[in-house]
Order: structure tokens, then sequence, then C-alpha cells
């Protein structure tokens, strides 16, 4: 087995360093004996991309190297070495969320661990810590004859000695001799060091699992080779538009298969069945899913399971339950401080100050001493329920505080938030009731686990084909990021969003939309759907249209707030009232960063009214138009077609995916403006009431 580990970067830091190292040498034990031979930092990745792109299972793709972070058992000796333990990200109401998910076992938040290099390169390196990995997919494939071997083969040798070049990491194949190394010219030809390279295909499931692809079984249908205990096996390629024309070769015995038949519509009836593997966890579990190909590097191959929300101040006081997770964060000599209640006018100081938390300031004396007592064991915490992870109930809080100007000007002095009213455009007070101008914030982010082959938001009914963290199941802890920026809040008048979303409720091509998510829904769905209701993962008419109204806005800021599309990001509160929950009709356009760069003020400065108005009227204007029209602006989904979008294209709405939270779907700009349609397909115009202006 070959292991990794990876060197997460402090939020602010940008960049992680990666290192890995070989069943040959361990990176810890080895620069603590000060063997350089080869290091183990082999590249960087952004703290962000742990969770969304390159976390725990995920295979990350180095210039000559494929790696996979290992699983949460793996890290907590990297901690360790690390001189403070775990940094912890402090935020009661995420941490709810996560043992919502995961179970009440969770109770810390941490940042991925990191350390500087010793000052001026001198001493014992630091770059060991960092997030453990393992070199996958084990098989590789040279380059320069196409021989095909594990990398514990001995004709691999891992290369890695330039310090400062750790892109430069690679395994080569020793002496390779080309393609014919035993005829002709060949066996006078000198050999020379050729790069090696991963071997790209895979074997998934639908639970989560992953495997390498099993060459030696595929090329001898199931057997053994009759010459070789171990045959040496070789991959070709040709071109072709029809497939993989890829053949895998065994030289012992000349036997032959080709990937074409892992591929066509028989391929389950030839594919081994999956094995339980999760790579991550160096660990076995019972399955019974068939096993499908997938290619290394393919986009359905992992799919983070994360949750985030803003850091908003609290409101009411704190409670023992709230305390509680904070509490577990501070070091230890701080909590040694509170010897006594009359102690903790002191401990309060010191303790808001290491946590960067006003939690300490809105708890009683009796409330902050139960809390310890209970942290110490003198006392049981009360039970809490459990949060709701309906992602309506999340948005809430963060609704209530943006619509009320007494919450959000009372606690603008918070070091996460600030935020202050801004006067309204003449010309947009017929449906917009307020802009808030959101000069500072905080976005938490946790993660959860992956899945693979089907997105989260397709199986969140099958907690099972979400693949554990850690080998029980049950981590303690998660990984979690915290990122600072600006943006700005549009409220729209209930009433006037009300009257409109009746009308488009009555229209038969609601209806269409509603039939198509329908379908939508079925086909993609894991089959523990069945007994869901698809209406009630179907948003509201308001939601396609203040969702469409937000994509206009983040390609028009992009063009005069200095921060790429890109690195804009949504925030749709837009629900009917339903019980108890009151209705919203709001969006928060805003970008976030984990180092200086969310914090420019090039977005917030568009809340102004000058230049929020021709901001609004710009985008509207280039939104009434696609090149792609009158294709665009007629579309919508017929017979069988289960597209999530309306008026809708690459050319006048769609997004990057850091954009946008629901994947560029529920879009339509006939909803949002008057198009030039056919009555059948045409809605009223939610903006209609400011088109004129």
């Amino acid at each position: 087995m070959s292991e990794t580990s990876l060197d997460a970067g402090a939020a602010d830091q940008g960049l992680a360093p990666v290192t890995i190292g070989l069943a040959e040498f361990d990176p810890i034990a080895d620069i603590e004996a000060n063997v350089t031979k080869n290091r183990s930092k082999v590249g960087s990745v952004r703290p962000s991309a742990l969770l969304y792109t390159s976390g725990v299972g995920a295979t990350v793709d180095l210039p000559h190297l494929s790696v996979m972070p290992h699983g949460l058992d793996a890290w907590q000796r990297y901690y360790d070495r690390r001189a403070g333990g775990a940094d912890v990200i402090v935020e009661p109401r995420l941490l709810d969320l996560v043992q919502a998910y995961l179970g009440d076992q969770v109770t810390q938040l941490r940042k991925a661990p990191w350390a500087p290099e010793a000052p001026g390169g001198f001493g014992v390196e630091t770059i060991d810590l960092g997030i453990p990995a393992r070199i996958f997919p084990q098989w590789l494939r040279c380059t320069g004859c196409n021989l095909l071997a594990p990398v514990s083969h001995p004709i691999f040798e891992f290369k890695n000695v330039l310090r400062y070049r750790p892109d430069q990491a690679t395994f080569v194949h020793k002496d390779c001799k080309g393609w014919s190394p035993g005829t002709g010219k060949s066996k006078t030809r000198k050999g020379r060091d050729q790069a090696a390279v991963p071997a790209r295909y895979l074997i998934a499931c639908i639970n989560g699992h992953l495997d390498e692809f099993p060459y030696a079984a595929w090329v001898h249908r199931g057997g053994s080779c009759p010459n070789a205990k171990v045959p040496q096996l070789r991959m070709r390629e040709w071109k072709s538009n029809l497939g993989p024309d890829v053949q895998i070769i065994c030289l012992s015995c000349d036997a032959r298969r080709g990937m074409l038949e892992a591929t066509g519509p028989k391929a389950a009836d030839k594919l081994p069945r999956c094995r339980g593997r999760h790579p991550h966890l160096d660990a076995f579990y019972q399955c019974d899913q068939p096993g499908k190909l997938m290619m290394l590097g393919a986009a359905n191959q992992w799919f983070a399971s994360t949750v985030g929300l803003l850091a908003l101040p609290r409101e009411e006081v704190a409670t023992v339950a709230d305390l509680l997770p904070v509490l577990q964060s501070l070091p230890p000599e701080v909590l040694a401080a509170a010897t006594g209640r009359d102690a903790l006018a002191g401990f309060r100081g010191w303790a808001g100050s290491v946590t960067q938390s006003d939690l300490f300031g809105n708890a009683t004396d009796d409330v902050l001493w139960e809390a310890i007592q209970a942290l110490k064991g003198a006392g049981a915490p009360p039970p809490t329920a459990a949060a709701s992870t309906d992602p309506t109930d999340i948005l809430i809080p963060e609704w209530l505080v943006l619509t009320d100007e007494e919450k959000y000007t009372k606690h603008s002095g918070a070091a996460d938030f600030r935020a202050v009213r801004r006067n309204t455009p003449a010309t947009l007070k017929p449906i917009v009731r307020e802009v808030v101008a959101v000069e500072k914030l905080k976005k938490v982010n946790a993660f959860l686990g992956f899945t693979r082959i089907d997105a989260l938001d397709r199986i969140d009914d099958s907690k099972s084909r979400v693949a554990p963290l850690s080998r029980d199941g049950r981590p303690t802890w998660v990984p979690a990021t915290e990122d600072r920026g600006e943006g700005f809040f549009l409220q729209f008048h209930e009433e006037a969003v009300a009257a409109w979303e009746a009308s488009i409720l009555e229209r038969d091509v609601w209806e269409t939309y509603r039939r198509a998510h329908e379908l939508n829904f079925k086909r993609r769905t894991s089959k523990t759907a069945d007994s869901i209701d698809p209406d009630s993962r179907f948003p509201a008419p308001r939601y396609w249209a203040l969702h469409t109204l937000s994509h206009l806005l983040i390609r028009e800021a992009a063009m005069s707030s200095g921060y790429g599309s890109a690195s804009l990001t949504e925030r749709i509160y837009a629900w009917r009232e339903d019980g108890e929950r009151p209705p919203a009709a709001g969006l928060l356009i805003t970008t976030t960063a984990s180092d200086s760069e969310g914090t420019l003020g090039g977005l917030v400065d568009l809340s102004r009214p000058e230049r929020l108005e021709p901001l609004v009227h710009d985008a509207v204007r280039r939104g009434a138009r696609c090149s792609s029209d009158p294709v665009c602006s007629h579309r919508r989904p017929r017979g069988k077609e289960d597209f999530l979008h309306g008026a809708a294209c690459h050319f006048c709405l769609f997004v990057s995916e850091t954009s946008c939270e629901r994947t560029n779907r529920f879009l339509d700009r006939r909803m949002l403006l008057d198009l030039l349609v056919d009555l059948d397909i045409a809605t009223p115009a939610l903006l209609r009431p400011i088109l004129g202006a």
C-alpha cells in the first residue's frame, strides 16, 4: 500500500501544501530521522477545495500523480504534531446542523492541519503536517512502453528530490527500452527512465465504493495466467470515435481483451461485483451492488456532501447547549482559569478573545457556570432537540436578521458581521422593498461525506449511499472552513410577489415544469425515494423568478465590481407561507474568500442607490435578449424531456457552478421579463412594474 499525506494551509494562506509518503518510508518518521532522499510534499490545494473538489475520498490530480485523501481516522497524528493541536471553528448553529446529519458524537468543526516551514528553511521541517492520503489508483502505466503494473512493482521508482519543485514528483520506469525490448535493434537499445502515469480505469458502485480495475483478471477473463503467477501486462491504445479502443495484453501468455466490452450494454454481466472497498479508509465493507466502469477524473466520481450557513449574531440568550461546543474548543489553560463563579468575569474576556465569539456576552453567570461544570463532568448537559435539516429552515434565521433593520443594526459591531440599510432607488420601489449593504459577513462550511455516481441532492433520502468519513461511520469531528466577504441583499414586496405567483400557478406552462420535475426526480433519484412526493422538492415560482434575477445580477456585477463572476455566489430566500413559517422573497449576492480577496469593497459598493439602479436595469436589459433567441425564449420541456429550466442557456443566464446554488436549474427569463413568445408559454413578468422605468 502506498500512503500519502496532504498538508492543508491556514485559511488566510490560500494554498495548502500536499505531501506524499510511499510504502518504503513514512513521512513523519523520515522527517524525524532526517531522511530527505525523497520529500513528502508533492503539491498544493486550497482549503476550500478539500470540501468541494478534492476532499476525503476524491482523486486529486497532480502533474504526474493521482492521490486520494484519507479518512479522518488518519488525520489525528498530524494534529497531534502541530503546536496547539487542531484549529477549531466555533459556530454552534452549524455544529447542530452537522449533528443532525451525523450524530451527537460530533463535537468539533476543525480546520485542515497545516504549519509553515521552519524560518529560513533550517531545523526540523514541518511540511509533514497535512492531510494524510495515498496513491490512487495504484496501477501505473509506463509512457514509454505502456507496461501496466502496480505501484509496488520494483520496476517503478519514486522521485521527488527538489524541495521547492514538488510538482516534479513522479514515478519512473527504470531503464525502459521501449515497446519491443526483446527483438530486433531493441536488444542493444540503451534504456532510459520514462515517466509512469496512473492507469485510468476504475470500478465504482452507487454505494460510494471505489476500486482498482482488475486488469489481470480482465485480460484472462476471470482466470489466471497459465505461464506466470505475476504476469506482465501492457496497455495498447488506438484512436477511435466509438469508445475506448484500448486493449489489455498479457505478455506472459499473449492473452488479449479490449476495454470496449466494459462499456457496452452487456458490461454489467462482464464486470466484477463491487467488493465494498473504501480506499480512503483502507477498508472493505459488504456490498451487493454491481460494479460500474469509471474513468479516473470523471465528473461523477465524487460529489461532496457539505452544509454551510452565514455566521450571524445571536438574538437570544445563550444556553448550556450553545456554550458547550465553544468551551470544548478552548485551550486547557484558558478553561483552567474558570476556577469559580468569582472568576467568571476575567474568564469571559479571555475566552471571548480566543474564540472571537459573542456567546459569552449573551450568557448569564448561572448558565456559563453550568456549562463549565457539565464540560468538566460535574453535571449532565440538558437534552436538546435535533436541528432541522430542511434547507428552508436553515435559511430562516438569516432571513429574519437581514429583513429586520433593528436586528442587523444592533449587531453590526460584531467581529464577523456588519450591515447597513441603503435607500431604495426610486425606479425599483414598486418591486424592491429594502436594500441592505452587508459590509462584512462570515460563511462557515462543513464537510459531511461524499457520494459517487449521483449527487447528494438526488439521494438525500438514502443515507446509506453517503460514504463515511471514518471507519466506524461516527466521526467525532468534521473538516470545516470559514470564509469572509461582503455583499448586498434585496428584499422584495411580499404582496407583489404573492399576487404574481398566484397568476403563474394557473398557467399550463407551470404544469409543464412540474411534470418535467417529477419525471426528472423519478429518473435520477435512488430507489428509496419512491415514497417521497416530488412536488415537495419542487421550488415555487417565486424561486424561479428570483433565481433568474440573481443570475442576471451576478453576470452584470462581474463587469463592475472587480470580481470575476465565478467569485460571486447567490443565496436565495424564496418560499411561500407554510404554517408558522413566514413567507420570504429576497436574494443575497456575496463574495467570500479565505483571504482578503473577499473584503475589497467592490461588491458592497454596488448597493449604493446611484449604482444599484443602473446595475439592475442594465442586467434586465441584457437579459431581455439572448443570442440563441428565439430558440431560448421559447424553450420548455416537452414529452419525455426532463430538463429543469425554461428560457435560459449559457448565452443569457447560466453561470459557474461555484456561483449557482442549484447547478443552473430552475431558471426562466419569461417569468421575470416580458419576452416576445407564443401565448401558450407566455407568463406574467415579475419585474413588469419597473421594466418601463
